[in-house]
């Protein structure tokens, strides 16, 4: 048997006719763009890696570990965007181009100083540190190879470094990089480690995939044949893809599926918009992988996977296996600089084993879907589920102080949620009058425990969620705490001032600092905020006033004096 697999295998690289009927690859201008830094390129991930609830839309640029490195712009155009927040890109620029197409450039430290001078103003007019700004056209326009700013690590970064991404102005979908020539090495093929079948005929979270056995060898990878007890199955596959000289792993463009040389499933990442990015949870195994395994992409899409990255199968497709004879597969995996890696399927049906029928309500995507009972109400959107699913719940007692009411387990956290589900629960004992403004939602998912504000409608608690968990009622009377300098500091010698906020369930929703009765800018990183001197606080005695809420609504003020 091995000698045949070799076979197809040799036949597979020397006639590449066998594969005529592939999709024609898109084409990007290359050589319109340049690289965003001037040292020599190197990535630390890529375009279309799996991310938690999110493909990555960019690629990371490696700093050397360091921050403040300069950045350039990638094309002519002007800034026509800025972005500063707490979380997601810190501080971001973006640049529109005269082809059509827009740069952002994210995590940064700092901006060029004609763009530094008129965010700042912008925040002390609108009193606002975060900001989202469109920027005139003629304000910054920008040269191919301008300074533009310093790299850093703001946001929800986790190291230093620059992410880039290139989207259609008019679309903002995002597309892929690594298409537009930007001369970085590699010659490395994409890994495959397994292949995972599912029965189609189930729900791909009522279930645990048939994994083949794949051995690698010089022409390829082979797995023997498999016998499925079911005719009807979809396919994924976890597979990363390695740059020359680089020991980290990314995502992987393509994958096809192929029989009898014809294109018959697969996907490939080369455009996806924010709005479709959250789509990557129906892309994927998400119940293998958030029980711990693999991300595992599949090859058909689910009933409700919008995306548009399969170029051969509709939302729900999936292979048939009409008759008991065995199914010779090639799979293809390739990446962006057209290295690849092939793989060799053998399926084969035995008889039909009927599925059994999980208990619970059967919720399919596309429908409304509601649950109610007199203590508990869960309503999903048609929007919301990617596959069928057997709703469940169930309800432990809570009993701990400042809850009111048991614990929900509404379903299962390994079933993901596309759209906002509301779930209501009523209190199983009178609250308070004090507290009946201070109601939140206890979410636990595993060992991640949040909360969010409840609403009191028609009689029970209500709360917009996008996952499945345990769900509480707990109460919150307890205001933030607010630490930092010492009231009648010497600052005189001192570059900044840090004020630090602490809160019973780490949500601190709004932040205020005055400083002698006006606005003051301070930087927030978590709940840490800082503000380096400037020319707002002049020399002499002043009182700063800080004001922080709670996602339940409990505020916190405190006053300080201080020389500088």
């Amino acid at each position: 048997m091995i000698k045949w697999y070799l076979t197809v295998f040799v036949n597979v690289i020397l006639f590449p006719a066998l594969f005529a009927q592939k999709p024609v690859p898109l084409t990007y201008t290359k050589g319109y763009f340049r690289y965003p830094l001037a040292i020599e390129p190197r990535l630390n991930a890529n375009f279309g890696e799996m991310r938690p609830n999110h493909f990555h839309m960019g690629l990371d640029l490696f700093t050397l570990r360091k921050e403040n490195l300069p950045i350039y712009a990638a094309a002519e155009g002007y800034i026509s965007r800025v972005k500063i927040e707490a979380g997601g890109f810190g501080n971001a620029i973006y640049i529109a181009h005269p082809n059509g197409m827009s740069t952002l450039y994210a995590h940064m430290n700092s901006f060029m100083p004609v763009l530094e001078k008129y965010v700042k103003q912008q925040q002390y007019d609108s009193e606002s540190w975060a900001m989202d700004l469109n920027i005139p056209s003629s304000l910054v326009p920008v040269k191919k190879g301008d300074f533009i700013g310093y790299s850093g690590n703001t946001g929800g970064s986790q190291g230093p470094h620059v992410h880039f991404e290139i989207r259609e102005t008019s679309t903002d979908k995002c597309l892929n990089p690594l298409l537009f020539g930007f001369n970085i090495p590699d010659n490395v093929p994409p890994d495959i480690y397994k292949v995972a079948l599912y029965n189609r005929s189930i729900s791909s979270y009522e279930q645990s995939p048939v994994y083949l056995t794949l051995q690698k060898t010089t022409q390829g990878y082979v797995s023997a044949p498999v016998k499925l007890n079911f005719d009807k199955f979809t396919i994924a596959i976890q597979a990363t893809d390695r740059m020359s000289g680089v020991a980290n792993s990314n995502g992987i463009f393509t994958a096809t599926l192929y029989e009898n040389e014809k294109a018959i499933a697969g996907f490939r990442i080369n455009g996806v918009g924010y709005d479709e990015t959250r789509y990557m949870n129906a892309h994927i195994d998400y119940k293998t992988k958030l029980s711990g395994g693999p991300y595992l992409q599949y090859l058909y899409p689910l009933q409700g996977d919008i995306l548009g990255i399969y170029p051969y199968g509709s939302a729900g497709s999936y292979y048939q296996l009409n008759d008991t004879s065995k199914h010779y597969l090639q799979l293809e995996v390739k990446d962006p600089s057209g290295n690849t890696s092939m793989a060799r399927i053998v399926v084969q049906r035995s008889s039909i084993k009927p599925a059994t029928v999980p208990t619970g309500i059967l919720m399919k995507p596309g429908d409304l879907n509601v649950y109610e009972s007199p203590d508990l109400q869960v309503y999903l959107p048609e929007k919301t589920l990617y596959d069928s699913i057997y709703f469940r719940n169930s309800v432990a007692a809570g009993g701990q102080p400042m809850t009111f009411s048991p614990i929900y387990t509404v379903h299962s956290p390994t079933t993901p949620l596309h759209d906002y589900i509301t779930v209501s629960i009523k209190p199983d004992k009178t609250i308070p009058y004090p507290l009946r403004s201070r109601m939140l939602f206890k979410k636990v998912i595993r060992d991640n425990i949040s909360v969010k504000k409840a609403d009191w409608v028609m009689g029970m608690y209500a709360a917009k969620v996008r996952e499945f968990g345990m769900f509480q009622l707990l109460a919150d009377d307890q205001a933030p705490v607010i630490s930092g300098i010492a009231p009648g500091a010497d600052l005189s010698r001192a570059t900044k001032i840090t004020i630090y906020v602490k809160d019973n369930n780490d949500q601190v929703n709004n932040f205020r600092a005055e400083l002698d009765g006006k606005w003051l800018r301070f930087v927030q990183r978590g709940n840490t905020f800082t503000y380096g001197f400037d020319e707002y606080c002049s020399r002499g005695e002043h009182e700063l006033n800080i004001s922080v809420k709670d996602e339940a609504g409990n505020t916190t003020t405190r006053s300080y004096t201080f020389k500088r």
